[in-house]
């Protein structure tokens, strides 16, 4: 028997399933099947006739054809290969050649609607009860922002993009041609608790892109003061804001940036990247389709290097890797990484 070339091993997944996550944004979910994979597991939602979400297993245990490729009957979901009719509650409730339905289901999913986002829970249902809820965010629900949602899906593992946003000094590399933030080194502070891991980076006077010296309404090249925060709520949720105000009274915001990421695993090499933002300045639709289009230039930013890096670890070439390597800035994502494995090493105690 030849043995495989070291580095060939299986990988470890490294994400939670006893953890809510985002299976779709709210206005994604109707009366027509989404199937969707989450956690390498394929799942079906959609809505009763009196608006509830509803998440089965996407998979007629008949003869395996996807659930999301059939219809609605009324709160039932109809497969499309061959009929059979499966109830809310996961419980066969038709089978077309047959006078009763057998005793066969398929597996329901928790789910949890809240604002925009529709949360599903794939974990191990005796365990739901001791799970943290979904993390909610206040300012998603503030009349004082406009807000815009986007979604995509990034061949990459989840985990490189919560890394991503919990250490900003790429915007000043990766991020160059979109935002243009030009002083990306602040006096940086990192707070941890148990389960979340948040930051502060302050940040000398420095002029701000032209895109925002306008929307300010402050004449280009004026030095502005800026402040970042950002934290790690959940293995499927970050927050990160972005604080702008007159040097002269810094202690004063005048503006501000609020972004919300969540990041579903597909499998250990695919995420779906679910991001809302908002800002309390310039919130005219124009003003927005604008901030909107730069938010999605540096999101794909970030997309082609995540998924150059995950290639790079996914190919295993012969001659391996030495091994990461992390420094200061980094602080908050390798704290994200110890609290995932804590997360991760609760599935394995008995009750």
């Amino acid at each position: 028997m030849v043995a495989k070339p070291a580095g060939h091993e299986p990988i470890a997944r490294n994400y939670p399933y006893n953890c809510w996550w985002v299976a779709a944004f709210a206005d994604e979910v109707g009366r027509v099947p989404l199937g969707r994979w989450l956690l390498d597991t394929p799942v079906v939602l959609y809505r009763t006739q009196g608006g509830e979400v509803v998440a089965l297993e996407d998979r007629c245990p008949h003869r395996q054809a996807p659930l999301s490729i059939g219809k609605l009957q009324g709160d039932a979901i109809e497969c499309g290969y061959h009929g059979f009719q499966f109830g809310r509650d996961g419980r066969c409730v038709r089978v077309p050649t047959m006078a009763s339905p057998p005793p066969i289901s398929i597996e329901t999913f928790p789910v949890r609607e809240i604002g925009p986002l529709v949360w599903v829970y794939l974990g191990d249902s005796a365990c739901l009860d001791a799970v943290p809820p979904p993390p909610t965010m206040a300012w998603m629900s503030d009349p004082s922002f406009a807000m815009r949602q986007s979604k995509t899906e990034i061949a990459a593992n989840y985990l490189l993009l919560k890394e991503n946003v919990l250490d900003l000094t790429h915007f000043g590399y990766v991020h160059a041609g979109s935002f243009g933030i030009t002083n990306v080194v602040g006096k940086l502070t990192v707070t941890r608790t148990d389960d979340t891991v948040g930051y502060e980076e302050i940040f000398d006077p420095a002029p701000l892109p032209d895109g925002l010296s306008h929307a300010f309404g402050i004449a280009p090249g004026t030095p502005w003061s800026r402040s970042t925060k950002g934290a790690f709520l959940s293995p499927a949720a970050q927050y990160g804001s972005a604080s702008f105000a007159d040097p002269k009274t810094p202690e004063t915001p005048n503006a501000s940036h609020q972004f919300a990421h969540f990041t579903t695993p597909i499998d250990h090499e695919h995420m779906h990247y679910f991001y809302v933002f908002g800002r309390d300045y310039a919130r005219e639709p124009a003003a927005m389709d604008h901030f909107a289009a730069m938010v999605e230039k540096g999101f794909k930013e970030d997309e082609f290097v995540l998924e150059q890096v995950q290639a790079l670890i996914s190919r295993r070439p012969r001659r391996g890797s030495t091994g990461e390597r992390s420094v200061k800035a980094d602080a908050a994502g390798v704290e994200a990484r110890r609290i995932i494995e804590r997360w991760m090493q609760r599935e394995t105690i008995p009750a």
